[in-house]
């Protein structure tokens, strides 16, 4: 078992000790050293009102000019400031790692859960035994650094970029050069490094830049020639090699198919001394691991997730001249922990040193500077049990950011590998399904425009050839055939198959709402005459007031039923086999009552809002030529064939109707589904497709703002019809070529999207 020192420093002058209160968790306070009686002193503004004079009229008295009140909330936020001595911050627990416990990390990380919890983060001293190389050489490296104006760090203005590059030895030198002129010696004392940080950050009179190798993108092109050969050493498969962390058991980053830079690999920092990593949470809200390979020591301050909140609010008051977006998300604001203290926030210390992991958990913020010339290693982490706070994170930050990856990606990425985990991590991913269902029913319900589900038709023959298309206009290669099979195969009635589809259309393409920047993972509303697409939330603020708008989807609402049912299905198996063996659920963590928090909608209403659609592609026949089918699905045909009078013989449908979750016959055809004559397909159709391509193409136009795409404005000509009549016969290639454009061109924004976000 390992050894958990939980800190707690005290002495008769300590600016903070923990105090302890019924049904709260610990957290430090502070005493005032300016001779006060040591009580916390609440900045409570008058409950007076001042008269305005009588002789003269007062216009606008309520109106204060933006920087005024700016300045009025920050001088709220400072007034409450105390003087405190850092090193006497209650320090975040330290486990000693045995051998067994790091076998596992996520294990570990689970283990060690109510401790970062309550403190936000916990440092890790490793096994005697245990060994880390550092992924680069760094004698040899070469690197851009940020340089840090300390004064201007509490204005978030502090950060520049400049093009050259330094070197390892540049770093330790300038390190050298800065101790001796700052502190008169090479070898100061963290508390004397830390006082001197935090005076310079507070009265901003100082003139010192240093300089922050940070944010090294490991394992990017631009680093190939400084990696270590690690081949044939035991670190290279290590699961605490942060290479590989990410994509420990239990983790849902392991089934990403990009690479995201810091969240999924490696970013490594090279800093010197009074270099600064300011107050943030990570993206996502997802945990950190950051782990020390060599040099002076790194100084963190955490805040516990419950939290997070207040110090989001002082953030925003600290710099209410800027947005609040900026305040709270751009990683360039730093303030000093006794700010926060005494604005009742509970703020942990530690100090990581050579050979030391810290676990940052989900939405702790936490901050902290360098002592000196050191390097670092980072990644996210993300075990199932951060779904909860994954969710808040998508409402978090709809209309203040963009998020990294797409939190149902996440979601649907475990789900499609249900197998993996255990009967609570079973649990967490029902509950986020079954939000997902809700909401996505609601949606879909409070809307009367059309829906159309996506759908690429790639038999056009030599009209127009969608494959290559799209493979000129995706610069990673868009593989229309593997999206094509994904979106038939939600139709399968093979579990492996359908959970295969749902993997591959969650990692698609996907646009952000042009409003409020949450990705359309499900839906999303748009029409035929401009680009802007929206969530369907955000439905009022489309800005095309055409009565043509359409609602297009990427899943069925039975697709997200039958997953629930799947998982429910395999927790109760799990459940049942704990109990034959009478495994207590202390052994396990497992909950096992698992009961939707979310009201799941019964299968016939969610078949109800599905059969609105009027283009579904479980609902694709086969022209009356093709080939009869086997025997097997006779009285499905005869069914089908009872709700259409039109035609006379029967008709195969080429995927079976997805009307309820336990009777879904699998694709038997290809992607091509010959319900159509390649020669009923008009050139003239994707017309507006071509437009599109040439206009990214033609270099004599200048270049598109920021908002603008490439392609310009992507206006659907004819066929574009929404018509109920042309979607009533599948052998309609005019509903075909709309419903196929109206993909296109989803596909085509959220590709280009997806290739700015990437620079």
């Amino acid at each position: 078992m390992a050894s958990v020192v939980e800190s707690v420093r005290k002495s008769s002058n300590s600016a903070l000790a923990g105090s302890q209160s019924k049904g709260k968790i610990k957290r430090p306070t502070c005493e005032a050293t300016d001779g006060s009686t040591g009580d916390i002193r609440v900045c409570r503004r008058s409950t007076r009102a001042s008269k305005p004079p009588t002789f003269f009229k007062v216009l606008h008295e309520t109106r204060v000019d933006r920087e005024t009140r700016a300045a009025i909330k920050r001088s709220k936020v400072e007034s409450c400031q105390l003087k405190v001595n850092y090193a006497s911050f209650v320090e975040i627990p330290t486990v000693f790692a045995t051998a067994e416990e790091f076998k596992d990390p996520v294990k570990f990380w689970n283990k060690y859960a109510h401790l970062g919890e309550t403190y936000g983060a916990v440092k890790v001293v490793p096994p005697s035994d245990w060994h880390s190389m550092c992924p680069l050489d760094t004698d040899r490296l070469k690197f851009k650094v940020r340089e840090q104006e300390l004064r201007n760090l509490c204005n978030g203005k502090g950060f520049s970029h400049p093009s050259y590059e330094w070197s390892c030895d540049l770093m330790k030198e300038a390190d050298r050069q800065l101790l001796v002129e700052q502190f008169g010696s090479e070898n100061p004392s963290v508390e004397e490094v830390e006082n001197k940080y935090w005076r310079i950050v507070k009265e901003g009179n100082s003139t010192l830049v240093v300089k922050y190798g940070a944010d090294l993108n490991v394992y990017s092109p631009e680093f190939d020639k400084y990696l270590v050969d690690m081949t044939g050493i035991p670190f290279e498969k290590d699961l605490w090699n942060l290479k590989n962390f990410p994509n420990a058991p239990g983790s849902l980053l392991r089934y990403m198919d990009g690479i995201i830079p810091g969240v999924n690999s490696p970013w490594l920092y090279i800093g010197m001394c009074l270099t600064s990593f300011c107050w943030h949470t990570e993206d996502n809200y997802f945990g950190a691991v950051n782990y020390h390979h060599w040099g002076a020591p790194k100084v963190w301050y955490v805040v516990p997730p419950g939290k997070a909140s207040r110090v989001e609010s002082v953030l925003k008051n600290y710099l209410a001249s800027e947005s609040e977006e900026f305040a709270v998300y751009s990683l360039r604001v730093q303030v000093a922990p006794d700010v926060l203290v005494a604005n009742g926030i509970p703020v942990y210390r530690t100090i990581q040193r050579e050979g030391e992991f810290v676990f940052a958990w989900p939405r702790a913020f936490h901050s902290g500077f360098n002592v000196g010339y050191n390097c670092n290693e980072a990644c996210n982490m993300a075990p199932v049990s951060w779904l909860p706070m994954g969710y808040r994170s998508l409402v978090k930050y709809k209309f203040n950011r963009k998020t990294c990856v797409s939190f149902f990606t996440m979601v649907m990425s475990g789900v499609c590998n249900y197998r993996d985990f255990g009967a609570e991590d079973l649990s967490h991913m029902i509950q986020s399904l079954s939000l997902l269902l809700s909401q996505e029913f609601d949606l879909r319900s409070s809307v009367n425009y059309p829906l159309l589900q996506m759908y690429l038709h790639l038999n056009t023959g030599g009209s127009f050839d969608i494959r290559s298309f799209m493979d000129g206009v995706s610069a990673s290669g868009f593989n229309s055939d593997a999206f094509m099979n994904a979106v038939t195969s939600l139709c399968s009635k093979n579990d492996n198959d359908f959970l295969k589809a749902c993997m591959v259309l969650s990692s698609s393409p996907m646009k952000d709402c042009e409003l409020c920047d949450t990705p359309t993972f499900a839906s999303c509303l748009t029409c035929p005459h401009c680009n802007c697409t929206v969530c369907i939330s955000c439905q009022s603020y489309h800005p095309c007031e055409c009565s043509s708008r359409i609602v297009l989807y990427r899943y069925p609402l039975l697709a997200f039923l039958r997953l629930i049912k799947i998982l429910q299905r395999q927790y109760l198996a799990l459940v049942s086999l704990m109990l034959y063996f009478m495994v207590k659920p202390s052994q396990t963590g497992a909950r096992w009552v698992c009961k939707p928090q979310f009201t799941i909608p019964t299968t016939t209403v969610l078949s109800d809002v599905d059969s609105r659609s009027l283009f579904r592609v479980d609902r694709l026949r086969n022209t009356p030529e093709a080939t009869t089918p086997t025997s097997r699905c006779g009285d499905r045909i005869k069914w089908l064939n009872s709700r259409d009078p039109q035609p006379k013989r029967a008709t195969w449908l080429n995927l079976e109707s997805l009307s309820t979750t336990d009777d879904i016959l699998s694709s038997t055809s290809s992607t091509d589904s010959p319900i159509s004559s390649a020669t009923d397909w008009n050139p003239e159709w994707f017309a507006d497709m071509r437009s599109a391509v040439f206009c990214s193409l033609d270099r004599t136009k200048p270049s598109p703002v920021e908002d603008e795409s490439i392609f310009g404005e992507i206006e659907l000509g004819e066929p574009c019809s929404l018509s109920a009549n042309i979607f009533a016969n599948a052998s309609d290639t005019r509903g075909l070529a709309t419903v196929t454009k109206f993909t296109l061109r989803y596909l085509m924004l959220a590709l280009e999207e997806d290739s700015k976000e990437s620079l």
